[in-house]
């Protein structure tokens, strides 16, 4: 027996129900082979409506059908759905790297209220974090990233086999400490850590800087020197003391990088 009808859907309100499906459509996938996947499917599924999104040849006009059927023939079940909807389109679209935006939300919200479903306090009250997650890189993959970039040898040494052995906040460290090694040879200074590097770049004179415009040498030098002083009070302090928290191997892959770029302009033979 079919289900009476609640609502009358006019041109006007079927216009809105199109528009809502324009917006969520991206929300999420109408079917997934996933079986753990939260769909659009999966979601009527639960209420017993799963039908609905039987009928059309593609995914729009079977999410036209599904909500136009929605609306007419009940009058409670569209907050509920909206409920499960939006939270599911916050990990979902943040796991794709397009994160759900405010603007978003209060689109619904506002096509919503013109259909007679007002649900803008309650949508109003969700946070929507718009940054976009970092992308992670396998450590496998950074790896074979260092494997084949321009390193210096003293990265490329014991640094890097740490890194390769997963030993990534002492592969780190070593960088430094290999790198304050060479400047006190090169400098001759028995100093170590920020004093050294204070003290052995104050004038510039251990620096290659010939590919650096000669108006600019100056604000290098001096730039350098404070970079040096840095690396070692944020590196090779902290991870020298040994309690520090385990860093992701794209953090210490970046550090390793930029020692690596420090070095280039050592003026070493």
């Amino acid at each position: 027996m079919r289900k009476k009808a609640c609502r009358q859907v006019t041109a006007d309100r079927q216009a809105l129900i199109n528009e809502l499906v324009d917006l969520i459509y991206d929300f999420l996938p109408l079917n997934s082979h996933s079986l753990n996947a939260v769909t659009f499917r999966t979601i009527f599924r639960e209420s017993k409506i799963y039908r609905y999104l039987e009928r059309g040849s593609n995914k729009t006009q079977k999410l036209q059908n599904g909500f136009t059927n929605l609306y007419r023939y009940h009058e409670r079940l569209p907050w509920t759905i909206i409920r499960k909807i939006v939270p599911a389109s916050i990990n979902y679209r943040r796991h794709k790297k397009t994160p759900l935006t405010q603007a978003e939300i209060e689109k619904l919200s506002n096509i919503l209220f013109d259909l007679g479903i007002d649900m803008r306090k309650e949508l109003a009250d969700i946070e929507i974090d718009e940054t976009l997650p970092r992308i992670t890189v396998p450590p496998d993959e950074l790896k074979e990233r260092l494997k084949h970039h321009d390193l210096v040898p003293q990265i490329a040494g014991e640094p890097l086999q740490l890194f390769k052995d997963g030993h990534f906040n002492e592969a780190a460290r070593k960088a430094c400490e290999v790198f304050e090694d060479v400047v006190r040879r090169l400098s001759g200074s028995d100093k170590y850590g920020r004093p050294l590097m204070g003290e052995t770049f104050k004038d510039g004179s251990l620096l290659n800087t010939e590919q650096i415009q000669p108006l600019n040498r100056k604000d290098f030098a001096d730039g350098y020197r404070h970079l040096t002083m840095g690396v070692m009070a944020a590196v090779k302090n902290i991870f020298g003391h040994g309690n520090e928290e385990r860093r992701s191997p794209e953090e210490c892959y970046e550090m390793l990088l930029f020692l690596n770029w420090l070095y280039r302009y050592l003026a070493v033979d």
